[in-house]
């Protein structure tokens, strides 16, 4: 495959260029002004009326001005993290956006006082920052915490992403990344997938006593900030991040925890399928051979998927196909692994870039129909990014359970059309390949779920040491695969390969996954239901998850996602695809 890389130059030309400098110091000089406004106001020589509009609308403009910087400088370093000088930028950027942190700080510290003003636009938003100022320090301890956190937490976060983009192992006359590895856990050959899940897990294993240092120094101080700032839990805080209601987390867990046996009959199934006793996890992603070829097993070019998704997306809208033609031609996308390039795959938005805003898509495509559904899915978040870009900055900010959404929705499209159009000797293998995510994202995000849970409680008392992270990791497997991998043949250091993991602002990075693959298949149901009738309502949706909570925004789809019964159908989705995989 020839190399697939995006073009940022309608973002910025470089991170020298005058457009870039101007907006960075506008970012800087806007800062200090609303700085400026807000002490005033603190000290009372100022009335509400006197500064809070003015104040909402150069939130806006700091918040686009912080996203495509921000944006912009990540997507330049994580495709070359030995790039000295975007490393120096993202530091040097990182240094001159606390003064918005502080903004934010002191703006939410006015807050409470406040006469309910008339602002119905920013009325869900204006809420939730009366809320968060019960959770924060004095501004003087936020802005000190904010200082130290770039040397502290997301200095940790910073080598485990140059660590794990580095990490590689001898093959043959060469070398392989620890990403190169993992994507042949798609091999058909069993003893290639076993050679590189040896050699992956050798090298994890031989860095593990850094990505431990990494882990512990994330979550402890994780654990520090969050008992100063009064919040009961770092799960109420994460809550609170993707604005979920206990009740519907429960009650989500709950259903999760009850499909277990459910995706364990999956897992026997396809080891029988492999002829095998067992399941090994190499053999996890391996590819179902039926007939001559299948699309799961066969190798996809780029060119071919640059046109099938758009033809996917088209059956939902002709709107959203040919936003998608738009990001293959136009260089939206980073698809080509290369040494050096961050794992995994991304999207993130730039406001300020092009014509009203443009998104670029980071991924490590290698062929496999996996990949073209991980394309799909970071495609989504492009499409809710753009269905959302005339809306004010605040009102752009969506949780994580309302970000997977659309990922998981358009990840849906392209895997029930190709399946729709394959032939009998296809389906084994496209189902599979649909299985293997589903049950990521229930078994394997469920583990890490108990994982996480475990370290949360743990950390207080210590540091943990590699040995009992991986004895965390592998009773946190066992709870959720059970007997259905064989010992010894499952992955201890999933702790240093996730890189959710290591976010100072952001535990529990996995339940929102669950929560959009489960919510996906809920408006999926709807769209086969009504058709093309279903699109605009699903743009609106889209919307609406910067401006309310995912109750409010379930229920504007017509679900109760407080009720078990919710999840339940959506479980029955994927359960009827595992009952067609076993009469295979």
């Amino acid at each position: 495959m020839k190399d697939i890389a995006w073009n940022l130059s309608s973002v910025y030309p470089s991170s020298e260029s005058d457009t870039y400098r101007a907006d960075k110091n506008e970012l800087v000089s806007l800062s200090a002004s609303v700085l400026s406004l807000l002490k005033q106001a603190e000290s009372g020589e100022l009335k509400a009326s006197d500064w809070l509009t003015g104040v909402l609308e150069s939130l806006n403009r700091l918040l686009d001005l912080s996203e495509n910087l921000g944006s912009y400088v990540y997507a330049a370093w994580s495709m070359d993290t030995s790039n000295q000088a975007a490393q120096g930028e993202m530091d040097d950027l990182e240094e001159r956006s606390l003064a918005l942190k502080d903004v934010l700080v002191r703006f939410r510290s006015l807050l409470p006082g406040l006469k309910n003003e008339s602002l119905p636009d920013y009325r869900f938003w204006l809420d939730e920052q009366v809320f968060l100022s019960k959770r924060q320090m004095s501004p003087e301890e936020e802005a000190l915490a904010a200082d130290l956190q770039r040397c502290g937490g997301d200095a940790w976060d910073r080598l485990h992403s140059r660590l794990s983009s580095s990490l590689s192992r001898p093959w043959d006359d060469s070398e392989k990344t620890v990403t190169q590895l993992r994507s042949l856990a798609y091999d058909a050959d069993r003893k290639v997938r076993k050679r590189a899940w040896e050699e992956e897990t050798a090298a994890w294993k031989g860095a593990e006593v850094s990505f431990a240092a990494a882990l512990n120094g994330v979550k402890g101080t994780t654990v520090t900030l969050n008992t100063r700032r009064g919040w009961g839990s770092t799960l109420e805080k994460s809550l609170v991040q993707n604005r979920l209601s206990r009740t519907a987390l429960d009650a989500m867990l709950g259903v999760m925890t009850e499909s277990l046996p459910l995706f364990r009959r999956y897992f026997r199934a396809k080891a029988k399928m492999l002829g095998l006793p067992r399941l090994a996890w190499y053999d996890l992603f391996a590819p179902i051979i039926s007939g001559d070829s299948n699309s799961a097993g066969e190798i996809w070019s780029w060119e071919r998927v640059s046109s099938f998704i758009p033809e996917m997306f088209d059956t939902l809208s002709v709107e959203m196909g040919n936003f998608a033609r738009r990001a293959f031609s136009e260089g939206w996308i980073d698809a080509s692994p290369r040494n050096g390039k961050v794992g995994g795959a991304y999207c993130t938005h730039l406001p300020l870039a092009g014509n009203g805003g443009e998104s670029r898509i980071l991924c490590n495509f290698d062929g496999s129909f996996d990949s073209v559904s991980t394309v799909a899915h970071e495609l989504g978040h492009a499409w809710h990014g753009e269905v959302m870009k005339n809306l004010p900055g605040i009102n752009r900010e969506y949780p994580m359970t309302l970000a997977e959404t659309a990922s998981i929705f358009s990840e849906t499209l392209v895997f029930r059309a190709a399946l729709d159009r394959s032939a009998e000797s296809s389906k084994p293998g496209i189902i599979d390949t649909y299985l293997v995510g589903a049950s990521q994202v229930i078994v394997d995000i469920l583990s890490r779920f108990h994982f996480e849970s475990a370290l949360m409680r743990c950390r207080p008392d210590g540091e943990l040491s590699p040995s009992e992270l991986r004895e965390m990791m592998l009773d946190a497997q066992n709870r959720t695969y059970g007997d259905t991998l064989e010992e010894g043949k499952r992955h201890e250091w999933m702790w240093a390969v996730k890189g959710h993991y290591y976010s100072p602002d952001l535990a529990f990075y996995n339940f929102p996954y669950a929560f959009g693959q489960l919510f996906a298949l809920g408006l999926y149901t709807q769209f086969r239901k009504e058709g093309g009738d279903f699109a605009p309502r699903y743009r609106e949706l889209l919307r609406l998850t910067g401006s309310a909570d995912a109750v409010s925004v379930g229920k504007s789809a017509g679900f109760n996602i407080e009720s078990p019964d919710f999840w339940y159908s959506g479980i029955s989705t994927i359960k009827g695809f595992i009952e067609e995989f076993e009469r295979f």
